[in-house]
């Protein structure tokens, strides 16, 4: 190459020089040569011998380098044949003098059994720093670059496969640099032992140059038993549309990594690819192989997203694949036999080449899959068992669908859901979701739907009028894909009679009154009603008619409710219906003659039609009925109707009673008399009731009794109350009692008195004592003074007996009739003044404690 200036200086004294300077490490090969010359001579001056100061050098300050080996580090190698061996390439790089030969170290692992040729002396699997076996390699090839090729041979043919080999190398080239990156054995020299037991030291197997393994090439295998088409049964149908999965189960001693790709011809024919897949196997992110499938054609379609790779646990030779795949619907049609003929699934698996830089399979096996024969089903039809085809209307769920297709009857406007599935024609296999329409309809009338994942169907409708009064409504499929046929062995048929025609109410009564007429409150918490309804196809017995009722007080509401009327009876095309109505609510709800009874009807015919809502609503009620007390009739503000107390002043605890006497003015019935005392806080008490049988026409007469339970000198307020079927229908006040406190008389009085006032008995019994003695005196006074005869006259008692024991006539008394039955007894007649008028006041003027009005009242009785 062109020279380059190491160092340079200027004219030295005396042309003498001494120059020092940095050569390079290493020369070109065959060396360098240094020499010294002037130049730049002044004045044309030229340095005529060049050549004279010039020394040939050869610089070498590198050590050879190792750049690479043959077998690679961790390369699998077959092992060499015997009496030849494995061949070694050592590639070193060394420009300047290069090592003219190599020490290659090496150790051959074998098992014990397998001992004739190994190094692993001790059996255990490691390289020993003290088991390499030596070998010099000389004479290496040498090309551009420095480049210097060392070959060799290792006999390892007594290795079987997985088992190592481990070398590396040594040496110096001829200025005894030492080799670099020669490396050295994986077990150092120490004095612990090599190995993976506690207080051992570790092997470096990436100490040594290259360890390679022995690989012996392996057939694959199919593991039949454990390989099949998922979701499909031996000599069963494949059904487009339908995803299966193929489970391949592979053992190949060689690993994963030496299968080149799996072929499933489900027809049987391995150069078929239009009924064929392919699977092949790659590495993933994570090192572990994942599955790539492609598809031999249109007839298949395959999914690498949902086919899966997976190694048995701490095996890597045991591959299981399980490849997700569905037949199209433009698979060939020669394979639908109808189950006459079956076809069987083959799997041919392909492994790597033997070796390198070849193209031809080391092995292909080819296995059949017995325990899956099938044919192709792309034809459907609907699943016609019992109960699997429904029509049910929503109304109250009858099934409209019957397999002897005779006709049933359904309204207009009514909701229909027809139901059922859909199969493939062999077998129960569910049709696939969305794959085709299914129709329900006539030549007018059409709804569409399709099957979900499960085969089945359903869809709603409502049933539309028709002039004719009938619907012949058929199943069946359209849009199908592919070749795929309809092969239900009869159309599933749906037969309707349209009933377009609401039912009519004729009328309704309660209790036998019509609409308008007065509604008796007594008979409210029973009352029957009758109502007659008409429909030319006649009604459901099982289902009631339902009247609905509402009590008004004006536009306020009292109450409200509903009654099934389930009693039924068919006239013609009229139908009756009856039950019973309770308006006060088991005597919860008090019902008043103001009150007014709204009802309205709900149901329907036999098709489910209801009843018309004009004038049959809430807001406009079908009929209506006035409530009103129908019976006897009281009036207490009548002049023939009197009031009066047996006993006005009544003493404290004596009772009284209250005689009432009135006219029925209206019909039969009973009537109660009520009497009611005004207790503390403003109430009213029912204190006494009375209830009798009245007739029309008849005088009533009631005694209402009641204890004066008030202390003396206070009054009690009172007043009646006539009732008719618990309801008011009159009140009155009457005049209060006087409660006064009772006289009391002879010895009760003498022995009050007694113990109140000692002193004055005292003196009474001195004054009783004074007039007894003074009396008696008188009395002997006058005998002492008088006749005898006197004596005699005075003495009657004799003849006073006998007049008394004397018989005198009795006059006869006129029997007295008995009262008739709840009838009053008529007091019996006295010769008395005219009580008609008030009593005369006594001379000293109203007694204390009266009221005018009450001696008007009582005055007489005073």
């Amino acid at each position: 190459g062109e020279p380059m200036i190491l160092y340079e200086e200027a004219n030295p004294a005396f042309g003498a020089y001494n120059m020092t300077f940095t050569s390079p490490i290493e020369s070109a090969p065959g060396g360098m040569i240094f020499y010294v010359q002037a130049v730049d001579l002044e004045n044309g001056s030229t340095f005529t011998n060049p050549n004279y100061n010039s020394i040939r050098l050869i610089l070498d300050g590198n050590s050879p380098l190792v750049l690479s080996a043959t077998p690679m580090d961790g390369e699998e190698r077959h092992a060499g044949a015997a009496g030849v061996g494995q061949a070694v390439s050592i590639v070193v790089q060394d420009s300047v003098d290069p090592p003219r030969q190599l020490n290659l170290h090496y150790w051959v692992g074998c098992k014990a059994s397998e001992a004739i040729g190994c190094t692993d002396y001790n059996f255990d699997g490691l390289p020993n720093e003290d088991e390499y076996e030596v070998k010099t390699l000389s004479s290496p090839e040498t090309r551009a670059g420095g480049l210097n090729i060392f070959e060799g041979l290792i006999d390892d043919s007594m290795l079987l496969h997985k088992q190592r080999v481990s070398f590396y190398v040594s040496g110096e080239d001829e200025q005894n640099n030492e080799i670099a990156m020669g490396r050295g054995p994986v077990c150092p020299a120490s004095s612990i032992t090599c190995g993976y037991r506690p207080g051992e030291v570790l092997p470096d197997w990436d100490a040594d140059l290259v360890t390679y393994y022995i690989r012996q090439e392996f057939e694959p295998e199919v593991d039949l038993g454990n390989s099949s088409i998922l979701g499909h049964d031996d000599y069963e149908p494949l059904h487009p549309g339908v995803p299966y999965t193929a489970q391949i189960k592979l053992v190949d001693i060689n690993g994963w990594q030496d299968i080149q790709y799996v072929q499933v011809a489900l027809g049987g024919d391995f150069d078929d690819d239009d009924s064929s897949m392919f699977i092949s196997l790659a590495e993933g992110a994570d090192g572990h192989p994942v599955a790539v499938m492609t598809s031999g054609s249109d007839n298949i379609a395959v999914s690498n997203l949902y086919s899966t790779v997976s190694l048995e646990e701490g095996n890597e030779s045991v591959v299981i694949i399980q490849a997700r795949f569905q037949l199209t619907w433009m698979f060939p049609e020669a394979y639908d036999t109808d189950g006459e003929s079956h076809f069987l699934p083959k799997v041919r698996v392909t492994d790597m080449p033997c070796n390198d830089n070849e193209i031809t399979p080391c092995f292909e096996v080819e296995e059949g899959l017995g325990d899956d024969w099938w044919s192709l089903d792309n034809d459907f039809r609907f699943d016609t068992q019992p109960g699997k085809i429904r029509a049910i209307e929503l109304r109250n769920s009858e099934n409209h669908y019957n397999e002897e297709n005779f006709e049933t009857i359904i309204g207009a406007g009514q909701a229909l859901r027809v139901s059922g599935r859909v199969l493939f024609s062999e077998d129960e296999t569910p049709a696939p979701a969305g794959a085709f329409d299914v129709v329900f309809g006539d030549f007018e009338n059409n709804w569409r739907t399709s099957t979900r994942d499960d085969g089945e169907f359903s869809l709603d409708l409502l049933v539309p009028a028709v002039r004719s009064g009938r619907l012949d409504l058929r199943l069946s499929m359209d849009d199908m894909p592919g070749l795929a046929l309809d092969e239900t062995a009869f159309s599933p048929r749906v037969r309707l009679a349209v009933d377009s025609t609401r039912p009519t109410i004729d009328s309704i009564t309660l209790n036998g009154v019509g609409e308008g007429s007065p509604l008796s409150i007594g008979d409210a918490n029973n009352l029957e009603v009758v109502l007659i309804t008409n429909d030319e196809n006649g009604f459901d017995t099982t289902e009631a008619a339902v009247l609905h009722y509402r009590v008004k007080a004006g536009e306020a509401e009292i109450s409200r409710g509903s009654v099934l009327l389930p009693d039924t009876m068919p006239f013609g095309q009229q139908f009756y219906w009856s039950g019973y109505l309770d308006l006060t609510d088991s005597g919860a709800t008090t019902l008043l003659p103001s009150y007014t009874v709204d009802v309205w009807i709900s149901g329907s015919d036999e098709a489910g039609n209801p009843y018309d809502t004009i004038s049959n609503a809430m807001d406009d009620p079908f009929a209506s009925w006035p409530m009103a007390l129908v019976g006897p009739r009281i009036d207490l503000q009548d002049e023939a109707t009197t009031l009066q107390w047996d006993v006005p002043s009544p003493f404290e605890g004596e009772t009284a009673k209250m005689v009432v006497n009135a006219n029925n003015l209206g019909g039969n019935g009973n009537v109660t008399f009520a009497l009611q005392e005004l207790v503390d806080g403003g109430f009213w008490a029912t204190v006494s009731a009375v209830e009798v049988q009245a007739t029309t026409g008849t005088s009533l007469s009631v005694s209402l009794p009641v204890v004066a339970n008030a202390p003396a000198g206070s009054s009690i307020d009172h007043r009646v109350m006539v009732l008719v079927d618990g309801v008011e229908m009159d009140r009155r006040s009457v005049d209060s009692l006087l409660v006064k406190q009772e006289t009391i008389r002879d010895g009760e009085a003498l022995s009050e008195q007694l113990s109140t006032d000692v002193f004055s008995v005292t003196l009474f019994i001195i004054a009783l004592g004074s007039v007894s003695f003074a009396l008696y005196a008188m009395v002997l006074r006058r005998r002492m003074l008088a006749p005898e005869t006197e004596e005699a006259l005075a003495d009657q008692t004799a003849v006073v007996t006998e007049d008394m024991n004397a018989s005198k006539p009795v006059p006869a008394l006129a029997a007295i009739p008995p009262a008739p039955v709840n009838q009053p007894i008529p007091p019996p007649p006295v010769a008395a003044p005219d009580r008609t008028r008030p009593a005369p006041l006594p001379p000293t003027g109203l007694p204390d404690g009266w009221t005018q009005e009450q001696w008007n009242s009582y005055g007489w009785q005073y």
